[in-house]
């Protein structure tokens, strides 16, 4: 993991390179955000330790910078500035964690697993949220859905029966499974609502409509 140490003190600077190279990182060392700025432009970073006392431009000004241009890449804040309107504020500005000088080379390790161990979490649940088969793309958090990069508006049980096709693409879904999916309930002697609803949604996505495929005498599939 390549960890950029944005850092003035040559002292500190060679203390967390030595410290971060012993656990297996890769530091990259830059005293001013100016060069920080040049490194993360011309190489891959995964995780950034920041001074907020800088001799060109405060800590707190590039924390603004990375939000707008590397939102991806966790950043925990080292710093003599202990104040709790500081801290306040550097959380506000997008810090992952925040940590006060002097401080101990191994909570400082702890501290940066534990915030990768979030960060991976949270990109799994994320990635787990999103969807694509074939020429379809769906998002669950967002609620959206394209087909062949064009998004397609639908209504609420429309996406709840898209997104259980595309989560089991090829897979035969009779109309009483996905009424029961769907609509939430046991809504038997209602499964004309399913068909009219797949008619709907063939509308919606001409030319592509074929994707979702009648299976005669039992219900639905998705044909990637």
């Amino acid at each position: 993991m390549n960890i950029l140490i944005i850092e003035d003190d040559s002292s500190i600077q060679m203390l967390l390179k030595l410290s971060l190279e012993v656990e297996g990182f890769h530091p990259v060392v830059a005293g001013t955000v100016a060069a920080s700025l040049e490194i993360l432009a011309s190489e891959p970073i995964d995780f950034i330790l920041l001074d907020l006392m800088l001799p060109d431009q405060s800590g707190f000004e590039l924390l603004k910078t990375l939000q707008q241009i590397h939102k991806e890449i966790p950043v925990i804040v080292l710093t003599a500035k202990n104040e709790m309107n500081d801290k306040i504020l550097g959380f506000q500005l997008g810090a992952d964690d925040y940590l006060t000088k002097p401080f101990e080379t191994r909570e400082l390790i702890m501290r940066i697993r534990a915030v990768m161990r979030r960060v991976t979490s949270d990109a799994t649940v994320q990635a787990a949220d999103v969807l694509q088969v074939g020429i379809i793309e769906i998002d669950r958090n967002e609620r959206s859905f394209k087909l062949a990069g064009k998004p397609i508006k639908t209504t609420s049980k429309e996406f709840d029966f898209l997104w259980l096709l595309c989560k089991n693409p090829k897979k035969v879904f009779t109309r009483e499974h996905i009424l029961d999916q769907v609509w939430g309930f046991e809504y038997y002697g209602q499964t004309r609502s399913v068909d009219m609803m797949v008619n709907r949604l063939r509308e919606k996505i001409k030319p592509y409509d074929h994707v979702l495929a009648t299976v005669h005498g039992t219900g639905y599939k998705l044909e990637v």
